[in-house]
């Protein structure tokens, strides 16, 4: 529809309206101007119009789970389905961790081991308990849990490895320290004393029967667990043949070969002194006391010399032998006999020159014998008791007669070599118990005077503090000293 606009006549102007400012020359017509038609909404088509569909409800899956199911692991957190199935808790396992494959809390760290009171407890790869080793002393937690063990003197790395070999058991037969086969622990060096020969087993028992053993290296028994001697271990010194380990110290020597016997060996006490041509206990003095713990290294019985250099002037006893008994983890039972005594010395003996009258040599000392465990008990019997010395020889120029090896008793020293005849001075008895080894008797002008008996060995334990060893020997000679201390690991 058209709109139809107007101006006013030629000649008057409305100066109120404002297109009074328009130039009156502009020549006024009508101006029809095309609007849209107005729009009928009957005539629009609804189903050209595209609207999104309507939201149905029911096509909405609302979350469920089976309930109290285990879900996945998140971390170290259990995800597990609620009790009403409607979604789901979160569970920190801790330390442990979660186990996928199992779907579950670990109960403990896999693969791990951990004290539980004296015992050690094991935890399996699946993350379930998988067994517990109980502990003679302790549960020690670091580096990793494990049953504490010892730390011994002499060897305080022997017990860091479990030994190899399972079982180690002689019966009368003789240990020769000097054979590497049979150190299957190894051989140990000593800066100030003998090798180490360390027979190392699971377990290890002596007996029944006599067991010697021999060689110069001392002997180290040790086992992880039971200790137990049944039989005899016989580490004795024989005659100027030293005992294992035996013989590093020894009695010092000089003097005239001919109107002096040699000292004993010395020990607990003090060795005998030896007889001179003229007077008892004149002649060279004895090893001085000693007592071996306050050695670093283990060590045997002191020996004696020779009396000269001179070919045919024999050596003087041999020393008792070094031996210590390690229980790792366990206990050392002795019932049986351990001795370790010292060797009687050998009489005078003629040298080159003929006819030249030669004393006789003192007895050696006995030895140490040190035992150590988790736990100790000694019932047995137990020797380490001086040689007696020789006899010197006579004026015919008979051989002196050889002191005894050290005895095996609580109430009687080794006797002394008696006099071979006129001329010859008896040895000394040696040591045993508490009671100091004799002297040697006096020779004469041309016959040997005798040698001086040796001084007793000891006998020492050490265990963990707060333990007590249990002694309650059947013999003892000497005594054992005061027990001491030894850490664990």
């Amino acid at each position: 529809m058209g709109i139809l606009v107007a101006a006013g006549a030629c000649g008057s102007v409305d100066k109120t309206d404002p297109d009074a400012a328009i130039d009156a020359t502009v020549d006024t017509a009508v101006v029809e101007i095309d609007a849209p038609p107005p729009i009928d909404a009957s005539e629009i088509d609804a189903s050209v119009i595209d609207a999104p569909p309507p939201i149905d409800a029911t096509s909405i899956d609302a979350f469920s789970c089976t309930a109290n199911q285990f879900q996945s692991c998140s971390g170290s957190s259990a995800v597990v389905c609620n009790a009403t199935g409607t979604g789901v808790t979160m569970t920190d396992c801790g330390a442990p961790g979660c186990n996928a494959t199992a779907g579950r809390c670990n109960m403990c760290i896999p693969n791990n081991t951990a004290c539980i009171g004296n015992s050690v407890g094991t935890c399996g790869a699946d993350g379930l308990p998988a067994g517990a080793e109980a502990c003679a002393l302790s549960c020690t937690p670091t580096p990793t849990a494990h049953c504490a063990y010892l730390e011994p003197r002499y060897l305080p790395d022997i017990c860091d490895a479990p030994a190899t070999v399972m079982d180690f058991t002689v019966s009368a037969t003789t240990i020769d320290t000097n054979l590497d086969v049979l150190c299957t622990g190894g051989i140990v060096t000593q800066a100030t004393g003998p090798a180490i020969c360390v027979i190392r087993a699971r377990t290890i028992t002596i007996g029944p029967g006599n067991v010697a053993v021999t060689g110069p290296r001392a002997l180290a028994l040790v086992s992880d667990n039971a200790l137990r001697v049944t039989g005899t271990l016989d580490a004795s010194a024989n005659l100027a043949a030293n005992g294992p380990g035996g013989g590093s110290q020894l009695v010092a020597s000089g003097g005239s070969i001919s109107t002096s016997g040699s000292g004993g060996g010395g020990g607990f006490t003090a060795g005998g002194n030896a007889g001179s041509q003229t007077a008892a206990g004149g002649g060279r003095a004895g090893g001085a006391a000693y007592d071996p713990v306050l050695l670093a290294a283990l060590t045997g019985g002191m020996r004696v010399p020779s009396n000269s250099v001179i070919m045919g002037a024999p050596s003087g006893g041999g020393g008792g032998g070094a031996v210590t008994l390690i229980s790792c983890r366990g206990t050392v039972a002795v019932s049986g006999t351990i001795d370790a005594g010292g060797g009687g010395g050998p009489g005078g003996r003629s040298g080159i020159t003929v006819g030249s009258a030669f004393a006789g040599t003192g007895g050696g000392g006995g030895g140490y014998v040190v035992i150590q465990g988790l736990g100790v008990n000694l019932t047995g019997n137990f020797f380490a008791n001086g040689g007696g010395g020789g006899s010197g020889m006579t004026t015919a120029a008979a051989n002196g007669i050889d002191g005894a090896d050290g005895s095996r008793s609580v109430t009687a020293g080794a006797i002394g070599g008696p006099t071979a005849g006129a001329g010859s001075g008896g040895g000394g008895a040696g040591s045993f118990g508490t009671t100091a080894p004799a002297v040697g008797a006096a020779g004469s002008a041309s016959g040997g005077p005798g040698g001086g008996g040796g001084a007793a060995g000891r006998f020492q334990t050490y265990t963990p503090t707060g333990v007590t060893p249990t002694l309650t020997p059947t013999a003892v000679s000497p005594r054992f000293e005061t027990n001491r201390t030894t850490p664990t690991r």
